[in-house]
């Protein structure tokens, strides 16, 4: 992909991004909640009231179907329960799952396929940007579109070096990656 192409591709995936919060978003790190395997993450940011919408919509209908201690999502969505701490059985809980899933963007199922690869060019723009400012273990997106967690493959994300990356390539850095500031905020309350 041509400087340009990446550079066009990401400016039509900005307009676009907010739609891609679905299987995007969270914390720093590994911290995304998810409702088991089948569930996904829905961003409740203001840019995304029908997503954070249908999200209460879903908890509010989970409730409503038998789910009794099912939560409201929180600012970085849906929230991941046990079985146990939701207080329900297995079935009570997919039933219930499958009576509200139509309340989620894509009925709970994520982002369409052209989506994903919006969100693959983006974060691929992002990772090499990264590796050629002085990260060179950056991973690529992953099958979903998602750059893997970079401290996985043993980078620090408060390290100067990232930073520095983090910074020279914020143009291309998808709306999961946090900025420096925000990881550092998220590093300082949950270190």
């Amino acid at each position: 992909m041509s400087p340009s192409s990446v550079t066009a591709a990401a400016i039509v995936v900005a307009a676009g991004l907010a739609l891609l919060a679905v299987g995007c978003g969270g914390s720093p790190g590994s911290h995304v909640a998810q409702l088991g395997s089948t569930m996904t993450r829905t961003s409740t940011s203001s840019a995304n009231a029908p997503q954070a919408n249908g999200a209460v919509a879903f908890a509010r209908c989970m409730r409503s179907n038998g789910v009794l201690n099912y939560p409201d999502p929180t600012s970085s969505g849906l929230v991941k329960e046990s079985l146990q701490q939701l207080g329900v059985s297995s079935s009570r809980f997919q039933a219930a799952q499958n009576a509200c899933l139509h309340l989620l963007p894509n009925g709970g199922s994520g982002p369409s396929p052209a989506r994903v690869q919006l969100v693959k060019a983006v974060s691929l723009a992002f990772s090499r940007c990264v590796r050629s400012h002085g990260v060179p273990n950056f991973p690529d997106p992953d099958s979903t579109g998602r750059i893997p967690d970079p401290a996985s493959v043993g980078i620090d994300q408060g390290s100067p070096k990232f930073e520095a990356a983090n910074q020279a390539c914020r143009r291309f850095r998808p709306p999961y990656m946090p900025s420096n500031a925000a990881y550092n905020a998220y590093a300082r309350t949950h270190g």
